[in-house]
């Protein structure tokens, strides 16, 4: 019988090879899986981190500009920066999947939650009711709402070509999103990262670096996609509907400093404890040699700024 995380897998190849087959997945996603009736107090750890790393590089967002790379489905990154006095926020996205449904409810928990998440902003509740209440759709266009607020939505996009102006923003950002993002099109987003930031501008990435498919297989480790060659995973491991690069922290930072960034912080969050030693044996060669704190490595925390001398100011590309 094929393990959970095979016959997972499986399922995505056949999604992929239906006419429209993503399609139908986010539509089973919203309507019977996890994302209508979602529990957005499990997001909490994720935003509880992108405070921390921006708080330890002391990087601020209040009046500040920012664009988002991967906004997902739930808006909640954009809300929390929104809260903390952002200025405005550019959210995209490779597919559209935020609808006028989850933003307010995104707002709602928000509003909700008010006490303990002026704790993790680092802001007086009150300006974050007062700011957060200025994007409660209320049955009017949430995209409408929102880009009155300073806030605009623009998905589908493809980052590597955003159209952005240059030296725009003050931080580009993402959370659980370059995981999924194949190596080349992860260079492109950093050079146009680099054409719209500012010169002294910001990266910020939360970036989830274990394999998701394990969770639906309690027999095998965080890590089991490192077990494969590069073939013999784009083989078993990816296609079109489920994608994982299986980068290592260290790859993202050699491609933040290969990209002429200075990273400010370069942090790896372990999975909690109780997996037992790594099995080297079991693991590809590309890996095996890898220190342990780059395999059980559960989330990443990368932020760099962009040197103060350097300009991209060229012209918006057509």
């Amino acid at each position: 019988m094929l393990a959970p995380w095979r016959r997972r897998i499986l399922l995505y190849r056949l999604i992929s090879a239906l006419p429209g087959g993503e399609s139908l997945l986010d539509s089973y996603r919203v309507r019977l899986g996890g994302i209508k009736h979602a529990d957005l107090g499990l997001r909490r750890n994720e935003l509880q981190e992108m405070v921390h790393l921006l708080s330890v590089a002391a990087v601020s967002v209040h009046g500040k500009d920012l664009v988002e790379v991967g906004g997902g489905w739930h808006p909640v990154l954009a809300a929390l920066l929104r809260g903390m006095g952002a200025r405005s926020i550019v959210m995209t996205d490779l597919r559209s999947h935020m609808t006028g449904s989850l933003v307010e409810s995104t707002i709602e928990y928000f509003l909700a939650h008010s006490s303990e998440l002026a704790d993790v902003a680092g802001c007086a509740e009150e300006d974050l009711n007062r700011r957060w209440s200025a994007l409660l759709p209320g049955g009017r266009d949430w995209t409408e709402v929102w880009q009155d607020q300073g806030i605009t939505y623009r998905a589908p996009l493809d980052f590597t070509r955003s159209r952005l102006p240059p030296e725009s923003a003050d931080l580009v950002y993402s959370n659980s999103c370059l995981n999924y993002v194949p190596a080349p099109v992860l260079r492109g987003i950093m050079t146009e990262s680099i054409r719209i930031l500012r010169p002294g501008g910001f990266i910020a990435h939360n970036i989830h670096v274990y394999d998701d498919l394990a969770g639906y297989d309690p027999s095998i480790r965080p890590w089991n996609f490192l077990r494969f060659s590069a073939d013999e995973w784009q083989r078993l491991g990816n296609c079109r509907a489920h994608y994982q690069n299986r980068w290592r922290p260290q790859d993202y930072f050699d491609l933040a400093t290969g990209s002429g960034l200075v990273v400010l912080v370069d942090e790896r969050i372990p999975f909690a404890a109780g997996l037992g030693d790594i099995d080297r044996s079991e693991l590809h060669g590309d890996f095996s040699s890898l220190p342990d704190e780059e395999i059980r490595c559960g989330h990443y925390l990368l932020i760099a700024r962009k040197p103060e001398a350097a300009s991209t100011a060229s012209s918006t590309p057509t």
